[in-house]
């Protein structure tokens, strides 16, 4: 029993980069930076089963819409209800990789991500999917644009400055989760801005 249940663990840590739904306060420190008095576009990455996406659908008006982007058809009946729960509400749910919504760009306000970036690093390819994905991430954003996303450790902090050229705009870290989680928040700079600033190279990373 003890067994099965540590390969469950390790797998959910391993696919998903979590052990439980993100808790309330992980949930508030994300949403937080949404600014649901005017109507947005909003791309959720990596549902599981609808922590985020719940307080999503409750807080965008009727104008905003929501692309929910989860790779896993296992988690649909979760969102499938949600959804369901709120008819008045521009939503869709697409079971696809994350690249395809990414493609189109200046199209989101705000990007919130779950995805477990740390397994995307590949030495061999030199993290070619890891940029790929920051890097639609940034292409998908209008301008000043918000990308938020979550880790346990702050293991791609630098890889995701690096890519939007600039520090974070905040990072807060959220002791009341399992596990503790970094919140990072960046805003995507106008192109005229982003090519008259060089960020200084940094390459220690934060394991």
């Amino acid at each position: 029993m003890l067994i099965k249940l540590y390969h469950k663990i390790r797998r959910n840590i391993r696919e998903d980069g979590l052990i439980v739904d993100s808790s309330p306060f992980l949930v508030n420190a994300m949403i937080r930076h949404i600014d649901f008095d005017r109507p947005i576009r909003v791309l959720e990455i990596g549902s599981g089963r609808g922590a985020f996406t719940s307080q999503l659908l409750q807080r965008l008006d009727r104008q905003s819409h929501l692309d929910i982007c989860e790779i896993k058809h296992e988690y649909n009946p979760y969102i499938e209800s949600l959804i369901q729960q709120h008819p008045d509400k521009s939503v869709r749910l697409h079971n696809c990789c994350v690249t395809t919504l990414l493609s189109q760009a200046d199209h989101y306000d705000f990007v919130l991500s779950s995805l477990p970036l740390k397994n995307f690093e590949d030495s061999d390819s030199e993290n070619a999917f890891l940029n790929q994905i920051i890097k639609g991430v940034q292409h998908s954003l209008v301008d000043n644009g918000t990308y938020l996303q979550y880790q346990y450790f702050r293991s791609n902090q630098k890889d995701i400055e690096r890519v939007f050229g600039k520090a974070m705009d905040e990072v807060s870290f959220i002791p009341f989760n399992i596990l503790p989680a970094f919140v990072y928040q960046i805003r995507k700079q106008a192109a005229a801005l982003q090519s008259s600033v060089a960020m200084p190279v940094n390459t220690s990373h934060i394991a």
